[in-house]
């Protein structure tokens, strides 16, 4: 049996090397939010509105995270 980091290792996929499909393949092993669709997840990621909002807010990161589902805001 084996114990430690590598028996902890997700199993390979190739989308592990191409740029672009992490995301779904964190969605499809549940690494992320699987509550909503992956496209609405995408799509309420987008941070760059509510980061030029926040700008130099003291909770800008707490700012930028509301509304994602996975971030507890």
């Amino acid at each position: 049996m084996r114990s430690g980091a590598a028996a902890d290792r997700a199993p390979w996929d190739w989308r592990m090397l191409v740029n672009g499909l992490g995301d779904q393949l964190m969605y499809e092993r549940g690494v992320i939010a699987t509550n909503v669709p992956l496209a609405e997840l995408k799509e309420r990621g987008h941070v760059n509105a509510r980061a030029r909002a926040a700008d130099k807010a003291e909770d800008f990161s707490r700012l930028i995270r509301q509304g994602v589902p996975g971030t507890d805001l």
